[in-house]
């Protein structure tokens, strides 16, 4: 099955980000109220923030003064502003300015979105919270990790398209160099057939459309394990002529060396043997080098399509830089 970007890449950065995350908002309360709801409930109950349980009521005898009511559905007003920065930090004046977006709405909640949750102080913080709290105002400040991670929190597996949405989301914050805990990442796909090519020529493949964060590491998971480890040098996409040994690369600015072009002419040469054609539409994953590692998976149901794993969570926020050391590492832990 092909995979869609659903959030477009080219634009000014901070508009085209701000936007981006708008939609996955408004996609989230199409989709199902009450998992957007646990989504905004999710992010903001850790600021110590709350909102109403429900914003959209269902009553059943309801006084007007002059008679009683059945029952009746009343959707409250809601307002939520969002305002990003890249890589600068906050103005607390610019947000105060911000403030009067809102008007008479029940429910107003202004979100500040960064990469991580340096770009203002604790205190500038409290003060724009003093402020818009007299206006009955919410301010929350997130980052985009947390934004993709309280998604997904919300979700089932069963929210198939939802679920694809939120990992497009997370390909175009990584794609922007949004997502900090890249350097702590790796990408495990399901290898299957190819694990023991993947291993040997120090790489994974699959087709450009699909949407994927740019990790530092790659993990090659097989029989409810990942048994090799790398650091990813390169992704690149490229047509792959196997009767001429060419390998022609998208992107001009990426280059190969002889022995990265060698080593996906001979996955393209075994996958043939498969029927599986990777000339054209398939993109790389190359690392230098690769380890035997056991990161055995407890749990009895297998990988399906892929995971990433925060490398600092499962090692303790320690992370060895060389990579012999971390598949050491790694065959002291499990996963379910």
């Amino acid at each position: 099955m092909s995979e869609i970007h659903y959030f477009p890449r080219y634009s000014q950065p901070e508009n085209v980000v701000t936007n981006n995350t708008l939609l996955l908002l408004l996609r989230l309360h199409q989709y199902n109220r009450f998992k957007f709801e646990k989504f905004m409930d999710l992010i903001c109950t850790e600021q110590d923030v709350q909102l109403v349980s429900s914003w959209l009521q269902f009553h059943q005898q309801k006084g007007t003064g002059k008679s009683i009511l059945d029952g009746f559905i009343a959707q409250d007003s809601i307002k939520i502003a969002v305002e990003t920065k890249l890589t600068e930090a906050f103005d607390p004046t610019q947000l105060e300015n911000h403030l009067a977006v809102f008007r008479d709405e029940q429910h107003k909640l202004l979100i500040l979105l960064s990469p991580s949750l340096g770009e203002i102080s604790s205190s500038q913080l409290a003060l724009v919270r003093e402020g818009a709290m007299s206006r009955n105002i919410q301010v929350i400040h997130t980052s985009f990790e947390n934004i993709v991670e309280k998604a997904r929190n919300c979700l089932s597996e069963h929210d198939e398209e939802m679920l694809a949405l939120v990992t497009d989301y997370e390909s175009f914050c990584s794609d922007m160099d949004l997502l900090p805990r890249d350097e702590y990442m790796m990408f495990v796909p399901a290898c299957g057939q190819s694990f023991e090519v993947n291993e040997r020529l120090h790489l994974y493949y699959c087709p450009e459309t699909y949407s994927r964060r740019k990790t530092k590491y790659l993990g090659i998971y097989a029989q409810k394990s990942v048994r090799a480890i790398g650091q990813i040098a390169k992704i690149v996409a490229c047509a792959v002529n196997i009767d001429t040994n060419d390998v022609i690369v998208a992107d001009e600015q990426n280059t190969l060396t002889e022995d990265e072009q060698e080593r996906i002419l001979e996955a393209a040469r075994e996958a043939r043997v498969r029927n599986w054609d990777l000339t054209t539409g398939h993109k790389f994953y190359l690392c230098d080098t690769m380890r035997e590692t056991a990161f055995n998976k407890t749990s009895r149901r297998g990988l399906r399509n892929f995971r990433y794993f925060d490398l600092e969570e499962v090692l303790g926020n320690k992370v060895p830089h060389d990579v012999v050391a971390l598949a050491a590492s790694l065959r002291q832990r499990t996963w379910e």
